[in-house]
């Protein structure tokens, strides 16, 4: 079993790890796209296949362990977040086949064997059955309420951010139906007593995670739950939640195939790159669902991420021109930064997911201020998230103000941005979301760049394969203590961030 480091929240020490189990070096610097690699995208474009998406993958797992068939699920994704869901289920006594997919590296076909509705393994009082979720949030919640149908003790437990996490309101819920749940402080580690089913109605708050809902909505049917959020909430501000209620509505329960979507929060990345170029459109994202209103099935909160991306501002002195005009006004006027140009607005609760992060670490680069509102939940994830993009953007030179949870960002031209060391927290979004901007602005080096391999472990090797199938990047190791470059990286083995 996997032990995960995870650095403090806002220090930037790098994380103890094994360098020897470990191919991606602790630090590595980006090198941005030369004229000449953008010309050459003006020719030929990358065509980059994006890995299944997680959010969706470790639903369909619990769906498919609870269903009375059995189920392949193809293209689903397989990274640390991924593994720990089957882990556990094959702990539980669940029969999981996982096989490579021949079209991506970082997916799977995975065929899981139901038990229509049971547990087949469960611990006592004395010595629970130990489920270790590392730090996904999905596993934690989809499980601890799965757990509960099963005749016997689970012990759920994780990495210690997983332990600072939220899960009252799901415990709360969880034992508003009448189950038995011991923990001291309403988080990790606690410990399930599993009952059986037992029929009934329950509402359940998302402020804190939309996960809490989603995870009894996975385990409704078996369960005889009912389950609503709070009157008045809406959909819309929900995206994750209306994902579940549609997949539990189309699954097939039976047994059978079910193929997973393509990441969009992971497409972000790539298709941030066109928004940096958009006259040049270097990459073709291939096989992501559009937006729903372009017909895609609307599942995935951020296919919405093309249409609002900032798009990066006109190129030379005009850019300049408006980066010291905004300069000079809030050098005089501090208060004024924020305000006195109209601002383009996205919210975390109606425009976008998790690729809001995407969209702030572009916002220095477009044309016109941009706020970012809503987003008290990032603070509760995989790290503090609206603090460390303040501090990170800041490390960068750019202009960010933090006022509650909402982020303001000015403009500044790419030449004024950079030479930073960015710590990731062991946030696999940070990583990739800095990894994107340092493509456009120069000395941007990424500590612990193995955390994405909770969600995309082939994403450096993406960004430095040769096109069409990546993006040819030049990285580079780098000393730990100095910074200095020490090789070039360019063996798919050594971007690929394995345990």
């Amino acid at each position: 079993q996997a032990t995960l480091h995870t650095a403090p929240l806002l220090s930037c020490s790098i994380p103890v790890c094994d360098i020897g189990q470990m191919p991606l070096p602790a630090l590595i610097e980006i090198v941005p796209f030369s004229d000449e690699q953008l010309d050459g995208f003006r020719k030929a474009k990358a065509k980059i296949a994006i890995p299944g998406s997680k959010s969706i993958t470790n639903r369909a797992i619990v769906l498919a362990a609870l269903g009375n068939g059995v189920t392949t699920l193809k293209g689903a994704l397989w990274s640390e977040d991924t593994e720990a869901m089957v882990d556990c289920m094959l702990k539980m006594g669940f029969r999981v086949d996982v096989e490579p997919d021949k079209e991506v590296q970082a997916n799977r076909l995975i065929t899981v064997h139901g038990c229509n509705g049971t547990i087949p393994k469960a611990g006592t009082e004395e010595a629970p059955l130990e489920l270790f979720v590392a730090n996904a949030g999905t596993a934690a919640r989809f499980l601890a309420a799965m757990v509960c149908l099963g005749k016997g003790v689970f012990r759920l437990s994780g990495v210690p951010r997983m332990h600072e996490r939220p899960q009252q309101e799901l415990v709360r819920a969880l034992r508003a139906l009448g189950y038995r749940i011991e923990t001291p402080n309403d988080k990790l580690p606690a410990l399930f007593f599993g009952e059986g089913a037992k029929p009934g109605k329950v509402t359940v708050s998302v402020d804190d995670s939309s996960q809490f809902a989603s995870a009894l909505l996975l385990s409704s049917a078996v369960g005889g739950w009912e389950v609503c959020t709070p009157e008045g909430s809406n959909p819309d501000e929900l995206p994750y939640v209306e994902m579940t209620r549609r997949l539990v509505e189309v699954f097939p329960k039976a047994g059978g195939t079910f193929q997973i979507e393509p990441d969009a929060s992971s497409a972000s990345y790539f298709h941030a790159v066109n928004a940096i170029w958009p006259d040049i459109m270097p990459v073709d994202v291939l096989a992501c669902q559009p937006p729903r209103s372009q017909g895609g099935t609307g599942w995935q909160i951020d296919a919405e991420f093309p249409r609002l991306a900032p798009r990066r501002g006109a190129a030379g002195p005009a850019l300049g021109v408006v980066s010291q005009l905004m300069k000079a006004v809030s050098n005089v006027l501090p208060f004024c930064a924020g305000s006195c140009f109209a601002s383009k607005s996205i919210s975390r609760k109606t425009d976008l997911g998790d690729s809001i992060m995407t969209a702030v670490v572009l916002a220095p680069l477009a044309p016109s201020p941009m706020s970012f509102t809503n987003l008290g939940v990032l603070r509760k994830q995989e790290c503090e998230r609206v603090e460390a993009l303040r501090v990170e953007l800041t490390k960068c030179k750019a202009r960010v103000v933090e006022t509650g949870d909402t982020l303001d960002v000015t403009p500044s031209s790419p030449a004024d941005l950079g030479d930073a060391r960015i710590c990731t927290y062991h946030d696999h979004r940070m990583a990739m979301c800095f990894a994107t901007l340092g493509l456009v602005i120069s000395g941007v080096k990424i500590e612990d760049p193995s955390c994405v391999r909770k969600t995309v472990p082939s994403f450096f090797q993406i960004l430095g394969a040769p096109p069409p199938q990546g993006l040819g990047v030049e990285i580079w190791e780098c000393d730990v203590t100095t910074g200095q470059r020490l090789r070039k990286l360019v063996e798919p083995a050594d971007l690929f961030a394995s345990k």
